[in-house]
Order: C-alpha cells, then sequence, then structure tokens
C-alpha cells in the first residue's frame, strides 16, 4: 500500500509579498510542514482517486478524511494520502471512531474511562427517548383514552426504561443493552 505522510502543518511566517497582501486583504492563511512543504502547492501531488486523512499525533486519531483534498484543512495535524481503507470506513468521519497507526486506518481501541463516558452519554440519550415515548402515551392512559395498542407500547416502553436504568455504566464496553421496544 503506498502512503504519503506530511506534517504536522503550521502557520507560515515567512509569506511573500503576494501571500502578505492576501492574507491582509482576503484572511487567507498559510500552513506548511515541518519540512516546508506549502500546504497549497502540496495539493497538487495527491491523486484524485486516494483517500486522504487528517490525523493527529501521537494518537492517531482521525480528525477528517476525504477524497478531494481541497476540503481538508490540517493545520495543528498531519495528513496521509492512502490507496485503501477499510470496507466498513465511511465518509464523512464521525465519532473519533478510526485512527490510523502509521500505516493503515483501525478501529478505535477507546479507554476503560472512554468507555464509561460513551455508556454513560447513551444511557441518558436511551432514557430521554423511552420518556419522550411513555410520557403521551402515560397521558392517554390516565385520561383513560389509550387504546389496547398504546396501553400494551406503554408498558414495553416501561419495561424498556426500566432495564436501562439499571444497567452498570461501569462495566463499559462489556454492555447488554436491551432491545429497543418495537
Amino acid at each position: 500500500m503506498k502512503i504519503n505522510k506530511y506534517g504536522p502543518f503550521t502557520l507560515r511566517h515567512d509569506l511573500t509579498d503576494e501571500e502578505k497582501i492576501l492574507a491582509t486583504t482576503h484572511s487567507v492563511n498559510f500552513i506548511g510542514d515541518s519540512l516546508g512543504n506549502d500546504w497549497y502547492q502540496l495539493q497538487k501531488k495527491f491523486s484524485e482517486d486516494s483517500l486522504k486523512i487528517v490525523y493527529d499525533e501521537p494518537n492517531g486519531l482521525i480528525i477528517s478524511a476525504s477524497y478531494d483534498i481541497s476540503t481538508l484543512w490540517p493545520q495543528s495535524f498531519n495528513i496521509a494520502e492512502l490507496d485503501s481503507a477499510p470496507d466498513n470506513f465511511t465518509l464523512p468521519v464521525t465519532g473519533g471512531c478510526w485512527t490510523f497507526d502509521g500505516e493503515k486506518i483501525v478501529n478505535r481501541i477507546y479507554s476503560k474511562s472512554e468507555s464509561k463516558e460513551i455508556a454513560v452519554e447513551k444511557k441518558k440519550q436511551l432514557l430521554n427517548q423511552a420518556t419522550n415515548i411513555i410520557m403521551p402515551l402515560q397521558d392517554a392512559k390516565e385520561l383513560l383514552m389509550a387504546n389496547e395498542n398504546e396501553l400494551k407500547t406503554l408498558s414495553n416502553w416501561i419495561i424498556y426504561r426500566i432495564l436501562v436504568n439499571r444497567i452498570d455504566t461501569s462495566t463499559a464496553p462489556n454492555i447488554t443493552w436491551p432491545e429497543i421496544p418495537a
């Protein structure tokens, strides 16, 4: 696999007269890497059909990715050009789920504390979702306006909310989440 890596990119201060004018009149930023590569000039070296990733060092966290180099801005980061990516790697990159190990894109391995934070947030979201569904059904029941289907749905969502509430997030990532009611 062919890999081209550049960076980290920082603001350039050694601007030409023309660049100074653009920086002043149009708020253009000029960045370059430690090898003296100017970002705008470097973009011409990238293949149109390769995947380009912007990543942080030393953890390799992928910040953004695109096949179109002009959509990326690697200030404070590194960039790599890759011939291939995992089959389940999709664009746009979201949630910090991917890292670059210097050779390939791999699934991010979360620390125990990160896994717990993710589980706490997921638990909150699932409880909020359940409550939002339960509330109007509970209102209909209390006013004796609920039909059989609504009463069954209410019961299923209350059970679900109880099961979610009982989840111990300290066991993350080893959590089996209850199935969302149909």
